[in-house]
């Protein structure tokens, strides 16, 4: 893993932000409420400005740094391992969600990660589950996003 300058990650977020924009733009309304694409463009918006701030700020210090440096955390096993961790997760997630559903899939990536951090197992369980009850309750009940039950259908709500 390197670091970009700040000038790279701004383009690159204003890049991200442009794209979540276009996609939630899509996104089926709900009249009278919110509906589903409110976040993904509230969060598009903080990435538009966020990367407009950060190429704005970097090309004016006029700072001249290489456009990748290794960073220090990729010698420490234990970050290093929490961040592939959430990368395995991640993907083990979006290829199995439908399977498995989002309860699952969320306490066992919530729950890992603090296990990896060192947070004490009762702590990291506890934290993963209500953590992802409360997720899934805002938005499968709260905004109608219907998010996968998996393997918990039949507990359906």
């Amino acid at each position: 893993m390197w670091r970009f300058h700040d000038g790279v990650l701004g383009g690159l977020a204003i890049a991200a932000g442009a794209a979540v924009l276009t996609v939630a733009r899509g996104f089926p309304e709900m009249p009278g409420e919110p509906g589903p694409a409110l976040f993904p463009a509230l969060a598009a918006i903080g990435l538009l400005v966020c990367g407009a701030l950060l190429v704005v700020t970097h090309w004016r210090s006029g700072v001249s740094e290489d456009w990748m440096q290794a960073p220090d955390w990729l010698r420490r096993p234990r970050a290093a391992s929490a961040v592939a961790f959430i990368v395995a997760a991640l993907a083990f997630c979006s290829g199995s969600m439908e399977i498995v559903g989002f309860l699952p899939c969320a306490v066992v990536l919530v729950t890992g990660l603090l296990a990896l951090l060192k947070v004490r197992w009762p702590v990291a369980v506890a934290v993963g589950v209500v953590s992802a009850l409360m997720v899934h309750t805002i938005f499968y009940a709260g905004l109608r996003v219907a998010l996968p039950w998996g393997l918990l259908e039949r507990f359906a709500w």
